[in-house]
């Protein structure tokens, strides 16, 4: 399967008034970007994932809403089955659920949940989206299963996309989240400012999966998350570095040498580093931009660097 190259803003939306974050939204929509994305986490200041998308899917009408990611343990399968429906026909269908076992164990104390070890989380993840694809698709369903019990459980109405929104399964580990990836994944998000050999590695763990459960690797779209520093000339991408390199307390040259893993540079360079990775089959793309995010970096990527891409798939750009 050919998957056409998308981009997404990936905001961490801590410290972000529902104002700002309703510009940046809307600006996004506006230029074109497939998606946007906001964190789960109940401690940090920030706000609320689920409510705050359900108000900014209001606000847009073509961007695709994208919690990056959801954490299983927060919220039981079927209130989320119920959640994510609802979201989904409130925005006409632009849900993403991207959800993960749960990764911030912190997080987790601090709001009285507790913290299973990772084998266990990972085995919710899976009897939880299993739950929630049923209920998005059956009639009534009841599940006694090893993590949650249902008894003639409804979701009603079912989301706008069908047979059901994507999933999007994200983490870090080969033995038990790929495992997850490949039996209910429609996307892949794992690791973050990987080099292509670390993608050799996992993508080679997600097809021994796929082969156990019976599943073509092909079918699962594989993203990739990482820093975006763009900007029209040499001159002011150093000007940008220099910045960046002030507020993160170090040296222009110790900061961009941080960056040697992202997409930085003018547009040209960031088509040629994007192309590399679509070259090896990567083809959604989870942008951070400098905080806080800057509506003309948006649409300098957008004007320069995405056109190249419109029509591409995993063969390479057209």
């Amino acid at each position: 399967m050919a998957f056409s190259v998308k981009f997404s803003v990936r905001i961490h939306q801590s410290g972000y008034s529902y104002q700002s974050l309703r510009e940046i939204w809307t600006a996004a929509d506006r230029l074109g970007f497939h998606s946007a994305t906001l964190y789960d986490l109940l401690n940090a200041p920030a706000l609320e994932c689920w409510t705050t998308l359900s108000a900014l899917a209001t606000e847009t009408s073509r961007i695709r809403l994208t919690p990056l990611v959801l954490a299983n343990t927060y919220r039981p399968p079927a209130l989320l089955a119920k959640m994510a429906a609802t979201l989904d026909v409130i925005s006409q269908g632009r849900l993403e659920l991207g959800i993960g076992a749960g990764g911030g164990e912190s997080d987790h104390r601090s709001s009285g949940y507790s913290y299973p070890p990772v084998r266990t989380r990972v085995e919710m993840l899976e009897e939880s989206v299993e739950i929630i694809k049923r209920l998005w698709q059956e009639p009534k369903v009841s599940h006694r299963g090893n993590h949650y019990s249902l008894h003639e459980a409804t979701v009603i109405p079912r989301p706008a996309q069908q047979p059901h929104p994507p999933i999007l399964i994200g983490g870090h580990g080969e033995r038990f989240l790929m495992r997850a990836v490949a039996r209910h994944a429609d996307i892949c998000n794992i690791g973050f400012e990987l080099d292509l050999d670390d993608y050799d590695a996992k993508l080679k763990s997600l097809n021994e999966h796929c082969q156990r459960a019976g599943r073509d690797p092909a079918s699962i779209e594989v993203s990739h998350n990482t820093r975006v520093i763009i900007a029209e000339t040499p001159g002011r991408f150093e000007e940008l570095i220099s910045q960046g390199a002030a507020a993160a307390n170090t040296t222009a040259t110790e900061y961009q040498k941080s960056l040697n893993r992202a997409i930085a540079g003018t547009p040209s360079q960031c088509r040629e580093q994007i192309q590399r990775l679509v070259d090896r089959g990567l083809t959604y793309f989870f942008l951070l931009f400098p905080e806080p995010v800057q509506v003309d970096s948006l649409t300098l990527f957008a004007e320069e660097v995405m056109p190249y891409f419109a029509g591409a798939n995993g063969d390479g750009a057209g």
